[in-house]
């Protein structure tokens, strides 16, 4: 059966859906979809996290003691104890493996779900870094593969993986989508481009990254040796090794194409938005009266004019001078014809949030409606009962929420009352975007954490109104280096300082080897009544990431050992939006002493009572992610921690990175910092939340080919508007096929 769209015409190449790819099908099509691949052209997209060198399979006899090598053997024996000593070790696996050569000891630590898979008979290939132990050669928590099949070797690559699909498998779709459907890889980049850069043609370069040959220069987690040139580190984005003397790899050449081609093509769509956005008239919203600024008078709630000021005067604190100063700024555009195109930054804890409300609160005064996007449903919740506090007393001005997880008739609810104008301000998620999301009169568009937002997702929203005036906030400063080149010409409103009376935030650093002296000392702040979140990178334990500390492990280890007299709950993306917000409302009321978490609660979530944050595998995050996380505490009135947990020993820039977190809690400082640690080789580390939806880009790790892609599009732009030329055919049909009519210049 050939595959068709809704329309019944017939699905061409990448735009192909995952399920019709060959080995795939419906059931598995949905576990690609949680990685948000849901075409072939996706897959090809789904870059590897790194790469294993198992091209060279060596006979047992061979392996000398600290060599890393590759072999294949038979299991022959396996044996699953508990160590006798105390120690973070509390699993050891011993499997001892067979060839015609020799015989090989390989052993895996806290990882029993491994006896469940490896057995007598079970043929294994192993990677790793050789040792001698009590004579005998051992390989210690090697890379395994358990061979069922034709054995695969060469340069393997890693890909991020969900539960249900395994490395072989994803390998295996991958090769076989590319056998098929890599013709259809049309170069999208003009010609000139990739001749002045000696970029390879797209097709080469998914085919290097997905299927690098040795030689190539994929990197692998093989060590370097000493003094070679390639250890080095350079300035951050400087992939390539011209400085140090070696051309860059065919590898390295490949990525740097694909990194450039989703910056270009980001850049042309900001370009032509600007373009379009410089011709448009907007809304123009009156000016408030009496104005907030002045002097105190009797208002009366009747009169929508006067909620602005009625709104500013009840608040139970007085703005700071940067929080005024950013309310004027949004008076300022609001009222000019030319719809405001504004970006809000601050650090963590700045009083954006309310800032934002006021906006809201000019634009629902002069009759217009006002959105908020926000990027978790927790926070939805929370922001819309804030703005019911703050807004309590003005009897007509109804907030609506709109999230996902809502029942049919009460969203058929809020879909009437958005669509005649009785809700004047709505809150919601990801499910604004829907069609059937429609606004009577939608004044201002606001799009809470905008990092977590495409540029696409945003103008969804704001083509739901007649050139509605647009605010974007982020917690996450941009460097100055990079805010004209990621927002073009935004204007940018800035809050630096915190609000008074913050509470002391101390950052500590410490090792698993002092993981008990934590859990003593938290234990001490919970008796006074106080709440923790523990944060954890990963959900279960995985073979692929087996010393990442999880959830799963890490409430067990608390609930069962350090503090089993305390009230310990679990809270991850993978539960029911109810489960999430009941056992938030459980924390609220102090019904629970620990959150042991992911990364959920990075944004908003805002607790008072929560004084501590533990970070275990802190060196598994970015900078500017630990700062948001730690941002999560000192919320309320009481002297708050946060504890940053890592290995003994780990590499340079962690280091660097625990020690910045500890000195200073400024989130521009940091945002700064982050520029200049991160550097080559940090993308096989967990990816942060990438801004702007990138799929391997990296606005930071990669800032030269940002601002190379920011001048040539600026140039393309200047000559060519509307890419009329026919070098630019194929762009111009991946423009439009990526964002629609969003780039489309507004006709004359």
């Amino acid at each position: 059966m050939v595959p068709t769209n809704q329309s019944g015409s017939y699905y061409v190449g990448l735009e192909t859906p995952m399920q019709f790819c060959p080995g795939v099908g419906p059931k598995r099509a949905s576990l690609f979809a949680k990685l948000n691949i849901n075409t072939v052209g996706d897959l090809f997209w789904h870059i590897p996290r790194g790469y294993e060198d198992f091209h060279t399979i060596c006979p047992i006899r061979q392996l000398r003691p600290g060599q890393v090598g590759t072999v294949v053997g038979t299991v022959s024996q396996t044996e699953c104890r508990v160590p006798r000593s105390a120690s973070k070790v509390y699993n050891l696996l011993h499997v001892v493996l067979d060839d015609a050569s020799g015989s090989l000891t390989a052993v895996w630590f806290n990882q029993p779900y491994l006896a469940e898979k490896i057995h007598r008979g079970t043929r294994l290939l192993v990677h790793g870094k050789v040792d001698v132990y009590d004579g005998y050669l051992q390989m210690n928590a090697p890379k395994h593969q358990i061979i069922e099949g034709p054995l695969e070797t060469g340069i393997l690559p890693l890909y991020p993986l969900t539960e249900g699909l395994t490395q072989a498998f994803v390998r295996k779709v991958v090769q076989a989508a590319f056998a098929r459907y890599s013709s259809f890889c049309e170069e999208n980049l003009p010609l000139s481009l990739l001749k002045k850069k000696q970029y390879p043609e797209r097709k080469l370069a998914f085919r290097i990254m997905h299927q690098p040959a040795p030689g190539e220069g994929a990197p692998t987690e093989a060590p370097t040796p000493p003094g070679d040139p390639r250890q080095q580190k350079r300035g951050s984005g400087q992939r390539a090794f011209e400085g140090v003397g070696l051309p860059p790899t065919p590898w390295e050449l490949a990525r740097r194409r694909l990194v450039f081609e989703e910056f270009f093509i980001h850049q042309l769509v900001l370009r032509a938005y600007l373009g379009k956005s410089n011709t448009l008239t907007g809304i123009s919203h009156p000016m408030p009266e009496p104005s907030p600024w002045g002097e105190r008078c009797l208002l009366d709630v009747a009169e929508p004019r006067h909620w602005p000021a009625w709104f500013i005067w009840n608040l139970p604190y007085t703005l700071t001078d940067d929080q005024q100063t950013v309310c004027r700024e949004f008076e300022a555009n609001l009222h000019a014809a030319q719809p405001m195109n504004r970006l809000l930054q601050g650090d963590v804890g700045a009083g954006k949030t309310v800032v934002s409300f006021y906006a809201m609160m000019l634009a629902v005064a002069g009759g217009r409606q006002a959105v908020m996007m926000a990027p978790t449903e927790l926070l939805a919740q929370q922001h819309a009962e804030n703005l019911r506090r703050y807004a309590d007393g003005i009897p007509r001005l109804q907030i609506e929420v709109l999230t996902g997880s809502q029942k049919t008739k009460e969203r058929r609810e809020v879909l009437e009352r958005i669509a005649t104008g009785t809700a004047s301000i709505v809150v919601g998620t990801h499910a604004l975007f829907q069609d059937d999301v429609q606004f009577a009169r939608l004044g201002l568009v606001v799009v809470d954490e905008q990092h977590k937002f495409g540029v696409n997702q945003r103008q969804r929203l704001v083509a739901k109104g007649e050139t509605p005036d647009l605010l974007v906030a982020t917690a996450t400063p941009i460097p100055r280096t990079l805010s004209l080149t990621l927002f073009g010409d935004m204007e940018v409103s800035t809050i630096r300082a915190l609000p008074p009376g913050r509470p002391q935030l101390i950052t500590r650093w410490t090792q698993w080897s002092k993981e008990e002296k934590v859990w003593e000392f938290i234990d001490g702040l919970i008796a006074q009544g106080q709440q923790v979140y523990v944060v954890c990178p990963i959900i279960e334990p995985s073979e692929n990431a087996p010393h990442l500390p999880s959830t799963e492990e890490a409430f067990e280890k608390l609930s069962k050992t350090f503090l089993p007299h305390r009230r310990v709950a679990v809270l991850h993306g993978r539960q029911a939006t109810d489960e999430k917000s009941a056992l938030m409302q459980r924390m609220k009321a102090g019904a629970i002493d620990v959150v042991v978490a992911t990364t959920v609660i990075e944004v908003g979530v805002d607790l008072p009572n929560a004084t501590v944050m533990v970070v275990l595998g802190a060196e598994r995050f970015g900078l500017a992610q630990l700062h948001q996380l730690r941002g999560r505490v000192g919320r309320g009135t009481k002297k708050s921690y946060c504890v940053l947990i890592t290995p003994d020993r780990v590499g340079v820039i962690a280091r660097q990175r625990m020690r910045c977190l500890e000195q200073t809690r400024d989130g521009f400082v940091i945002a700064e910092e982050d520029l200049k640690l991160r550097g080559p080789g940090e993308h096989f580390g967990t990816r942060q939340s990438g801004h702007l939806n990138f799929r391997l880009a990296d606005p930071f790790e990669d800032s030269m080919l940002l601002h190379e892609a920011h001048q040539d599009a600026h140039a393309i732009y200047q000559r060519d508007p509307g890419l009329d030329d026919p070098e630019f055919i194929t762009l111009k049909k991946e423009l439009f096929r990526l964002y629609g009519d969003f780039i489309e210049r507004r006709p004359s």
